[in-house]
């Protein structure tokens, strides 16, 4: 056998050797990473079939992605195309309970934007009842929260026309009630507080609008409101239950 004869001989051999791994592993899966290509190619008979996993083992990050140019530019894009209750394009795990994610940017702008199909969707769901600091919300429609009446503002009793209390607010609720003047059908509720600098509401269960009734804090007694109906000489014998509303 020449010389040349042998060279195209082992030539041959050592293509056939190369050409085989880019034909065995398929779709693209094993080749090496082109940078500024797209990988694999825009053939989608080529996208990868399986995950392309990489493993570290070192004190700081697997990974890292970042943009040098100036001004412009981001850092990374994760895309995907699954359903509703699939995976999701990015998920990080801690599997040993510490931060999952962290987002940080030196600007003073907004840190960062959901957006979402249905701008009535919620941005986002969590499991978590935990206060998160500095995250309370501290406006509703534009107006601060102290503006905002809260549940020990809000005090409610309902009177029976005997003066028994029939019912109370559990928060700083009304703790007795009683017709204090039958003949004059004026009835003393008391709350748990402090009620002098609020403001009350009295109003006949079931009854006519003709039928009005005076309320007033009783003098002396911080946390007592007194309820005047019309008295029993004029057709109101038996007294009529109401509802007493007091606003802090």
């Amino acid at each position: 056998m020449s010389g040349r004869t042998l060279r195209y001989i082992l030539v041959g051999a050592l293509a056939l050797a190369i050409g085989i791994p880019s034909v065995a592993v398929g779709f693209g899966e094993g080749r090496s990473l082109l940078l500024g290509k797209r990988n694999p190619s825009p053939n989608a008979s080529r996208a990868l079939n399986t995950e392309t996993e990489i493993i570290a083992s070192n004190g700081t990050y697997g990974t890292r992605q970042s943009n040098k140019r100036n001004g412009d530019g981001g850092g990374a894009i994760y895309g995907c195309r699954s359903d509703e209750g699939h995976e999701p394009c990015i998920r990080a795990n801690n599997l040993k309970g510490g931060r999952a994610f962290e987002f940080n940017t030196v600007g003073d702008m907004e840190a960062g934007a959901f957006t979402v199909g249905d701008e009535k969707a919620p941005p986002f769901k969590t499991n978590a009842k935990g206060k998160v600091e500095n995250l309370d919300a501290d406006k509703v429609d534009g107006r601060e929260a102290d503006s905002f009446a809260g549940a020990a503002d809000l005090l409610f009793a309902a009177v029976a026309a005997d003066g028994s209390l029939a019912a109370a607010k559990p928060a700083a609720p009304a703790t007795s009630s009683a017709k204090t003047d039958a003949a004059g059908q004026t009835y003393t509720v008391t709350f748990l507080r402090d009620v002098s600098k609020c403001s009350f509401t009295a109003s006949i269960v079931n009854g006519s609008a003709d039928f009005s009734l005076g309320v007033a804090p009783v003098p002396g007694q911080v946390a007592q409101v007194a309820v005047d109906q019309r008295n029993a000489a004029d057709g109101n014998a038996e007294g009529r239950p109401f509802h007493l509303q007091v606003i802090c």
